[in-house]
């Protein structure tokens, strides 16, 4: 689930903070430009890791920071394909059941990741599967036990591709309507002693109902 990966950048310590210890400006720096950020084809960066090297730092004309070169490690946030993982419902529409870890919600249960058959259950907005003649529901605030099929990174979309949706009536990217998610874990509830935990309670083969 998690990884730690090493990332360069320059980072520019502004001038009130200059009287600092170089690697604690430094340090604080990094975690506002990358904590809980999506880095691109990585993934979501966790905490800081450590600092591996700082190099000299150079003030530019007209700008009264410093800017070293520096290289460091994070703790990220990747789940490999096929890796068991558990989160809470978090809401549930048509497109399918949306689970909260705590620390990141873009994950995405779609319908045919749902064991067969499950039906969306307009009445209390709520995907059910029916199994044995009962009716399990999918809870919303309660444990989901799912595996990773995909990680899915998206780009920040352009002002031509929002005024492109727009035009076509859809939903526009990156408003409140449909806001822009750079980095969606694709998951599965299919298969055995995957879905809600409280299901399978009883034990490991024996579902409560």
């Amino acid at each position: 689930m998690f990884i730690v990966s090493t990332l360069e950048d320059t980072v520019r310590i502004a001038p009130q903070d200059l009287g600092k210890p170089a690697e604690a400006a430094i340090t604080a720096a990094i975690e506002r430009t990358f904590l809980d950020k999506v880095v691109q084809g990585l993934g979501l960066v966790f905490t800081l890791y450590d600092l591996l090297s700082i190099g000299d730092g150079y003030v530019y004309p007209s700008d009264g920071g410093a800017h070293y070169k520096v290289s460091f490690r994070v703790v990220v946030f990747r789940p490999f394909q096929e890796e068991l993982l558990v989160g809470k419902v978090h809401r549930m529409t048509r497109d399918g059941i949306f689970v909260d870890m705590g620390f990141f919600r873009d994950v995405l249960i779609p319908p045919h990741g749902m064991p067969e058959p499950s039906y969306w259950h307009e009445a209390d907005e709520a995907w059910l599967w029916r199994v044995e003649g009962q009716d399990l529901f999918f809870e919303k605030g309660l444990p989901l036990r799912f595996k990773v099929q995909s990680v899915r990174f998206h780009a920040e979309p352009t002002l031509a591709e929002q005024q492109a949706q727009k035009e076509e009536g859809v939903a526009v990217v990156g408003t409140t309507e449909r806001p822009f998610v750079p980095m969606e874990v694709m998951g599965k509830a299919d298969g055995d002693g995957l879905g809600m935990v409280h299901w399978y309670a009883a034990g490991d083969d024996d579902m409560a109902v």
